[in-house]
């Protein structure tokens, strides 16, 4: 066998790429809590699945009944889970392209660590802004170190009364 008769296949990529059903946290369409969409993604092998779910909570939700939660324009630099820790560095328009209060800020951080901790492997989020650890989002939410998952965020069906007086 020679180069002549080797034949390339261009639907083969160099990337191994399977689906993974992955669950995500966007804000709900008042405002008040996290609400869950189970998305089915292509995992590609170059990237961690950590990575791969920040993108898509980047990305924005696909039903038209929640809001996004971080702004299109963040990028994502470094993502790595080390003991337990997931690190996740973004660049500085998750702060400064931030829209809001108090209560947005806690649900944009939330939709990230509660959409991480969904992974076996992942018990708390410390995030990074272009490489290194801020003190604060807008003022508002301490960053400066890591967070739990936050099952009060969420709003289970039903849930949205309870929700709504738990935040007065």
């Amino acid at each position: 066998m020679d180069r002549d008769n080797v034949v390339l296949d261009p639907m083969i990529s160099p990337d191994k790429i399977n689906t993974q059903t992955v669950t995500l946290y966007f804000l709900d369409s008042g405002g008040m809590g996290l609400c869950e969409e189970k998305r089915t993604i292509e995992v590609k092998q170059s990237l961690t699945l950590e990575n791969q779910i920040v993108e898509q909570i980047i990305r924005g939700p696909e039903s038209d009944s929640l809001l996004p939660t971080v702004s299109m324009e963040t990028k994502i630099g470094n993502i790595k889970t080390e003991e337990g820790i997931c690190y996740v560095d973004l660049s500085s328009e998750f702060i400064s392209k931030q829209t809001g209060g108090q209560n947005t800020d806690e649900m944009t951080i939330y939709s990230i660590v509660n959409s991480l901790t969904e992974l076996e492997n992942v018990k708390k989020v410390q995030f990074l802004i272009e490489g290194e650890k801020v003190n604060d989002l807008n003022g508002r939410v301490d960053l400066s170190k890591p967070f739990e998952r936050d099952e009060s965020k969420i709003i289970k069906n039903g849930d949205d009364k309870k929700t709504e007086e738990q935040s007065r």
